[in-house]
């Protein structure tokens, strides 16, 4: 059967923000308005993981085989909606229970094993493309820098500012990347696929980075459910330590259902809260706003809730 609609971030995790018809609520940060949908129809474009036909030989070129990476995804998405299950359930035992300072969520082993779904969510989505596009960018205008200073000063100034040493086989250099074209910025995105769901991120360096991380998990009891969005692992930057996965201080959030959230901080800034690696606590009403203030902007364009309730941030 051949897929149009292809998710980047799986319906079996949007259907944990929405009704019991898998309908919730939308905020398009482009159109500055929200509405209505169905899980199908959001966090989606049409063919999003197709291998492009410049790939393809013309033997393969139809959908069926270039849909090889969405039937992947599929498969990936039923262990990874059994996992997820799994953590909901025993956060909700947790909460009925009141055992949030004596019962474990994830050990150690959990988190290296649920690290490579949260990898492959963090490099499939059209955030992680468009930021793909951007760094072929970049290099474009770069190498047309270099190129009108060259012709300026009439001398090499790649040698200038790149010396000659022995390069490895396996290096890219600025040269190769620019060939590339930008036109064909997605075949990277697509390669970056391939990687991950082949070994499923175990072998990932981010997946590395993630598991190492403190986890905590956020119950939130208060009336304000949780959202997520169409790039729903989010950073809360430390003072002025960087973004990145792995900076200091740094905090990802990723919320797991409307009720339930998973917040991964850096260890040696956070070293104090090793032993509570794993536990889950109450989330108060800031902390839930906080985070949905974070979905909200950092969403590549989207943001997606259980209720229409998005005027909250404005209070």
């Amino acid at each position: 059967m051949i897929v149009k609609q292809q998710h980047f971030v799986p319906q079996c995790y949007l259907k944990n923000f929405a009704n019991e018809e898998h309908r919730l609520f939308v905020w398009d940060k482009i159109k500055k308005a929200s509405y209505p949908s169905h899980v199908k129809n959001i966090a989606q474009e049409r063919y999003f993981n197709d291998f492009p036909d410049s790939l393809l030989s013309d033997e393969l070129r139809d959908k069926t085989k270039s849909q090889v990476i969405e039937n992947d995804l599929s498969k990936v998405e039923s262990r990874f909606g059994e996992f997820l299950a799994q953590i909901i359930d025993c956060l909700e035992e947790i909460e009925k229970k009141n055992l949030f300072d004596s019962l474990g969520v994830l050990d150690k082993e959990a988190k290296k094993n649920f690290s490579p779904f949260l990898t492959l969510q963090i490099v499939r989505t059209n955030m992680f493309r468009q930021k793909i596009k951007g760094l072929f960018q970049s290099a474009y205008n770069l190498k047309t820098r270099l190129d009108e200073a060259l012709l300026r000063n009439k001398n090499n100034i790649e040698e200038i500012i790149f010396p000659d040493i022995e390069n490895s086989t396996n290096s890219i250099e600025l040269d190769d990347l620019i060939n590339v074209g930008i036109e064909d910025y997605s075949i990277m995105q697509h390669l970056l696929h391939i990687s991950n769901v082949l070994d499923q991120g175990l072998d990932s360096e981010i997946s590395t980075i993630l598991s190492g991380h403190i986890w905590l998990f956020g119950i939130n009891s208060t009336s304000i459910p949780l959202w997520t969005s169409d790039n729903p692992i989010v950073i809360k930057q430390h003072q002025k330590f960087g973004t990145g996965l792995a900076s200091h201080g740094v905090q990802i959030a990723y919320p797991i259902s409307s009720k339930h959230l998973l917040i991964m901080f850096e260890s040696d800034c956070w070293y104090k809260l090793k032993k509570y690696d794993g536990i889950s606590a109450s989330l108060s009403e800031n902390n839930v706003k906080e985070y949905n203030k974070l979905q909200m902007i950092q969403c590549c364009r989207q943001a997606y809730s259980s209720e229409k309730n998005f005027d909250l941030l404005r209070t």
